[in-house]
C-alpha cells in the first residue's frame, strides 16, 4: 500500500543571515527502463518509453553559515541526491544550487583511492580530487597521518588496507582540508567505536569554529546531540524545515506511525493467508513505568557523591518464558563502559509467570566522581529474546567538595615516620 506524499507548509521561521547553501526550485529526476536492452535502445526511437522517478521535487530552502543541519529521512527519501547535487556529483533536472566556500564531502570515505598507490600517495591523490593545492597538502600531511592513525600501513598499498583503515584514511583527509561546508553521509555506520568518537569530535570542532555541517544519519540520538537544525524529506519533497527540537519530534511520531501501520498491513496479509504473525519484543513483554530515585524516595536523576541510587520499573510478561533475566550497563558521558553486570549470574533471575511484575533495584555508587553518567539495562529470556528496559538514561553525580578528576575514587593510606595518615 502507499501513501500519497503531501507537503507540510508550517516549518519554523528561520533567522536572517548569510547561507551557506541556497536551494531554489530543485528537482531531480531519473528515467527508469524496464531493461538494459530498452536504455540501450532509447537514443534510436522517436518516442522516450522511460518512466519518471522524481527523486527531489521543487525544494526550495537556504542552510544558514555556521549550523549543523541534519538530514532526515527514510530510505529513498532523496537525501542522498541532495547531497550529490550540493557537491556538484549530481547535476539537477531543474532548479539551482548555490554554494559558498569550499565543501568537503564524506560520502563514500574508501572511493577515490588507488589500490596500487601507498596511504600517503593516496593523501595526495584523494586532495587533489577536492581541488586541493599540492602545496596545501604539504602542510597538512603530518595532521592527516596522525589523525589516520594506521600506523606504518600508511606507507604501504592500500590494497593492503582493511576497510575501517581505508575509512580512517579517507576521514582524516576529508577533515583535514579546512573546508567550510562539511557534508557527512553515514560515515559514523562504519569503523570502531574508537573512530567513530574521534569523527564525532572532529565535526564537534568545526561546529565550534562556525563551520556549516550537513549530516545524515539514521541514528536520531546522535543528530539530536549534534545537529542544530532539521530538514525532514519524504519521496523527494521538504516535509518540515526548522529548529532541530519540533522537527525531531515530529519526524519520530512519523516513524512511530509508519511502523504501526506496516504492522497492520503485514498482519492483515498474514491473516488472509492464513499464517501466524512473527511477535515483536512487545508482543511478549511490555516495559513501562521507569523512574530513578534516592533513599528518601524522592524522584531524581541527580545523586551526591556516595549516595545510594535507586530505580525501578514494571513489565508485564505476555508469552511464556523458561527463565527470565535482569542486568545493567553504567557507563561515562563518553559512552565508556564503566561497569556491565553478568548476564549469566544466576542472582539476577526475576518473576517470568505471565501477568505485571515490579522490579526495585538498589545501586550503590560510594566511590563515583562528579559527573554524567548513563544507566542501560535489559531483560534476558534465552541466548537470543532481550528487551531493554532503560536506554543509556543519564543521572548525575554531585560533590560538594573538590575530591580530584576520573571516574571513581581511589583510595590511599600515607604513612610518614611511623605515622599514618587516611586519606
Amino acid at each position: 500500500m502507499t501513501q500519497e506524499t503531501t507537503r507540510i507548509d508550517k516549518a519554523a521561521p528561520l533567522d536572517p543571515g548569510p547561507a551557506a547553501v541556497s536551494i531554489r526550485h530543485l528537482t531531480k529526476s531519473y528515467k527508469i527502463y524496464t531493461s538494459s536492452f530498452e536504455r540501450a535502445l532509447a537514443p534510436f526511437r522517436k518516442k522516450d518509453t522511460a518512466q519518471r522517478f522524481v527523486a527531489l521535487k521543487d525544494l526550495t530552502l537556504d542552510f544558514p553559515e555556521g549550523e549543523a543541519i541534519a538530514i532526515l529521512g527514510k530510505n529513498g527519501s532523496g537525501k542522498s541526491t541532495l547531497l550529490k547535487i550540493i557537491t556538484g556529483v549530481v547535476s539537477p533536472t531543474k532548479g539551482e544550487v548555490e554554494v559558498k566556500g569550499r565543501i568537503s564531502a564524506m560520502l563514500e570515505l574508501t572511493s577515490g583511492f588507488d589500490a596500487e598507490l601507498t596511504g600517503i600517495e593516496n593523501i595526495y591523490l584523494r586532495a587533489l580530487a577536492l581541488g586541493i593545492p599540492e602545496e596545501e597538502i604539504d602542510k597538512t600531511k603530518d595532521e592527516i597521518i596522525a589523525f589516520a592513525d594506521i600506523g606504518d600501513h600508511i606507507n604501504q598499498p592500500v590494497r593492503t588496507y582493511s576497510s575501517g583503515m581505508k575509512a580512517r584514511l579517507g576521514f582524516a583527509v576529508s577533515a583535514n582540508v579546512d573546508p567550510d561546508i562539511l557534508i557527512v553521509d553515514e560515515v559514523l555506520a562504519v569503523g570502531d567505536d574508537i573512530f567513530k568518537l574521534r569523527c564525532t569530535e572532529k565535526m564537534a570542532e568545526f561546529r565550534r569554529a562556525g563551520k556549516t555541517i550537513l549530516f545524515v544519519s539514521h541514528s536520531l540520538h546522535t543528530v539530536k546531540a549534534f545537529c542544530t537544525r532539521a530538514l525532514w524529506l519524504k519521496e523527494g519533497v521538504m516535509q518540515n524545515y526548522g529548529e532541530m527540537g519540533p522537527i525531531v519530534q515530529e519526524y519520530e511520531d512519523y516513524l512511530r506511525a509508519e511502523k504501526a501501520r506496516e504492522r497492520e498491513e503485514a498482519l492483515a496479509e498474514l491473516e488472509e493467508a492464513d499464517v501466524d504473525m512473527p511477535l515483536e519484543k512487545d508482543d511478549i513483554i511490555h516495559v513501562g513505568s521507569f523512574r530513578m530515585f534516592n533513599a528518601e524516595g524522592k524522584k531524581t536523576n541527580v545523586f551526591k557523591a556516595g549516595e545510594d541510587m535507586f530505580y525501578e520499573f514494571d513489565y508485564e510478561v505476555k508469552r511464556p518464558i523458561d527463565e527470565l533475566k535482569f542486568c545493567y550497563t553504567v557507563r561515562n558521558a563518553e559512552n565508556m563502559a564503566i561497569f556491565i553486570s553478568d548476564k549469566r549470574d544466576a542472582r539476577a533471575v526475576i518473576d517470568s509467570a505471565l501477568g505485571t511484575h515490579h522490579v526495585r533495584v538498589h545501586l550503590r555508587l560510594p566511590f563515583m566522581l562528579a559527573g554524567e553518567y548513563k544507566l542501560s539495562g535489559e531483560l534476558w529470556g534465552d541466548e537470543t529474546f532481550e528487551r531493554g528496559y532503560a536506554n543509556k538514561r543519564s543521572f548525575f553525580v554531585a560533590q560538594d567538595n573538590y575530591i580530584g578528576t576520573g571516574i571513581v575514587r581511589i583510595g590511599c593510606a600515607l604513612e610518614v615516620d611511623d605515622v599514618q595518615v587516611m586519606e
